[in-house]
């Protein structure tokens, strides 16, 4: 069925140049998204999909047309009308930017963060970039989507505080009793935890580390240490 779906497309989207990565089956609202992107973009048109999310990883092309509007005005404009294929809800509550920038080759960036219920998804975001003339020619990242059905619509709460989680995150460190230059925490929803999703993410800072830079995940429920990441 999934090479099925990926020729079905390939023959909705084809063009000399056109990429259509593998794609699992997909709604009407999506294919019109798509069919609307290929108008648009015509021959420049390319996307990539993530294999685990089924949403786009990469987007190309002349996506849309030129706008003299503000960079996050446009940015925000092209997710409402590809909404659908991020299975997003209303991008300017799930989606926070975080940055605009400019880059080499006349280019504009917006980062945007993926938010549920005001809090950030742990990995997900999109990068936006555009040329000096308003046109989107690249979208990039990742987005798991539908993550208010997956959580029963209803926001989640911490049964651990956050200096609970600090202590926790140093117990389990190479930190030990060495001091650490403030340790910080955040909340997240982390996207593939079933059950209950939120976790606090403690960043530790020493010059004594191995890795001078720690990022310890923990279960905002159980306190259990989901994962170690060294930077």
């Amino acid at each position: 069925m999934r090479i099925i779906t990926v020729l079905f497309f390939a023959a909705i989207l084809s063009s000399s140049i056109t990429t259509v990565s593998a794609a699992g089956d997909l709604s009407e609202p999506e294919k019109r998204v798509l069919q609307q992107l290929k108008r648009e973009a015509g021959a420049t048109f390319a996307i990539h999909w993530h294999s685990k999310t089924n949403t786009p990883s990469l987007i190309t092309g002349q996506l849309t047309k030129p706008s003299k509007y503000p960079p996050e005005w446009i940015a925000y404009k092209f997710l409402n009308q590809t909404k659908a294929l991020y299975g997003l809800r209303n991008p300017k509550i799930n989606m926070q930017i975080t940055e605009i920038k400019e880059i080499p080759d006349n280019t504009v960036q917006v980062r945007l963060q993926h938010v549920l219920y005001k809090t950030p998804v742990w990995g997900d975001e999109l990068v936006i970039q555009m040329d000096d003339q308003g046109v989107i020619n690249r979208v990039e990242g990742k987005l798991t989507p539908h993550l208010e059905e997956k959580t029963f619509n209803r926001p989640m709460y911490a049964a651990i505080s956050k200096k609970k989680a600090i202590a926790i995150a140093l117990a389990s460190s190479q930190a030990g009793s060495m001091q650490v230059e403030d340790p910080k925490v955040d909340m997240y929803y982390h996207p593939t935890i079933a059950g209950t999703p939120l976790i606090y993410v403690v960043s530790l800072k020493n010059n004594e580390f191995e890795h001078k830079y720690q990022k310890i995940l923990i279960h905002s429920l159980s306190g259990r240490v989901i994962e170690h990441r060294n930077l």
